[in-house]
């Protein structure tokens, strides 16, 4: 688990805040023509974008002992509420799930947009697999992450009850759930896991996240619907190992492929950082093998207390980041990574979540022919 817990070193720094200018400029010299159906697709919803900042606590699970700090009887969760201010209706809640060692904010660009357009988004961080964590982030939390989002959802609608910010802004029958990297794997989580899963999820998206663990096991007791998206040349959760075999153990998935995407291209700070680099995940695998023996190992095995093959999950099958053998081939422009996924994932939320049946069948055909059609670098299946 060396080159798990050494990660953390780099995508600690890689994952601040930054301003939205770069990320504005970027989406302009990668914009599709005024024509395109993509094009209207890309902008600004009709509605303001303000926020809150709640801290919730869970009293009824621990956190556990962490890289020589003591461990809680509760989980303490700051969460940010991203919502339309001037909503009339009942909206859609999504709960965003960050990768390991990242934050609630890393992608905020998607979570903004996505507000703008009607949407209610709480973003979590998780107590042991943040940036900021106590000691460092710690990867064996990750079978308590499943009961954060599911703590998440209670908290947002008990306060959608009791305070006027959010009272008569959310839709408790249109739940969604999202996440990058290790937040898509606990989105997995949460989705499918035979006693995890959260049944008022009704859609689900896994950005970039690890699923060569799992078997088709793990998705046959059914489950909402789910969309994948995720590049060719990632690096850190290679593309042949976790997304290209999805379909084949889920076949009511669907598959967005981002040809030459990278893993880093999806947070918001590559657009700045990683803005002309050849490869973004090249840098982080120099950084994680230039840090290796440095940290100490975090042994044990992450899935062990969600079952093994009863469940669906082979903890074997799972590959450490950086593997030696990768070609860290000419990527994608995050800019241009960014743009995909706004298009991606908001494309299927709105095929669920839609008030009209039109609104919900013309993204769901954006989705499957109108993007790849007029994307020549993005792939649906």
């Amino acid at each position: 688990m060396t080159q798990v817990r050494s990660v953390t070193l780099f995508l600690a720094l890689l994952l601040l805040n930054i301003g939205c200018a770069h990320f504005v400029d970027g989406l302009r010299s990668h914009a599709p023509p005024p024509e395109s159906a993509s094009f209207p697709r890309l902008q600004p919803g009709p509605f303001e974008v303000e926020s809150a900042d709640y801290r919730f606590v869970d009293e009824s699970r621990a956190t556990m002992p962490s890289n020589g700090h003591e461990g809680t009887s509760t989980r303490t969760l700051g969460v940010t509420v991203w919502y339309p201010a001037d909503a009339d209706r009942a909206l859609p809640l999504l709960v965003y799930s960050h990768g390991f060692s990242g934050n609630r904010r890393e992608m905020v660009y998607l979570l903004e947009h996505l507000t703008s357009h009607g949407y209610v988004v709480a973003g979590l961080d998780f107590p042991l697999t943040n940036g900021a964590a106590p000691g460092g982030p710690n990867a064996l939390d990750l079978p308590r992450q499943p009961g954060d989002v599911r703590f998440v959802i209670d908290s947002v609608l008990r306060t959608a009850r009791d305070e006027p910010l959010l009272a008569g802004r959310i839709d408790p029958e249109r739940i969604a759930a999202l996440g990058l990297s290790y937040g898509g794997l606990t989105t997995t989580l949460v989705a499918f896991h035979p006693s995890e899963a959260d049944p008022r999820i009704k859609g689900a998206i896994s950005i970039a996240g690890p699923a060569q663990m799992f078997t088709s096991r793990f998705y046959a007791n059914g489950g909402p619907p789910f969309l994948m998206i995720a590049g060719t040349r990632d690096a850190l959760v290679p593309y042949d190992l976790n997304a290209e075999p999805l379909l084949q153990k889920a076949p009511r998935a669907a598959l967005l492929t981002l040809d030459a995407g990278t893993h880093i291209g999806f947070v918001q700070v590559a657009s700045s950082v990683f803005r002309f680099r050849h490869n973004p995940d090249e840098a982080a695998c120099k950084h994680i093998r230039k840090l290796e023996g440095n940290t100490e190992d975090a042994e044990g095995n992450p899935f062990e207390s969600l079952g093994g093959a009863e469940n669906g999950i082979e903890y074997g099958a799972w590959a450490l980041p950086c593997r030696e053998d990768v070609a860290y081939e000419r990527a994608m422009r995050p800019q241009r990574q960014h743009l995909l996924t706004l298009l991606g994932v908001r494309a299927f939320l709105d095929s669920l979540f839609a008030e009209n049946a039109a609104d919900r069948e013309a993204s769901a055909r954006f989705l499957r022919t109108g993007l790849p059609g007029e994307m020549v670098d993005v792939r649906y299946r």
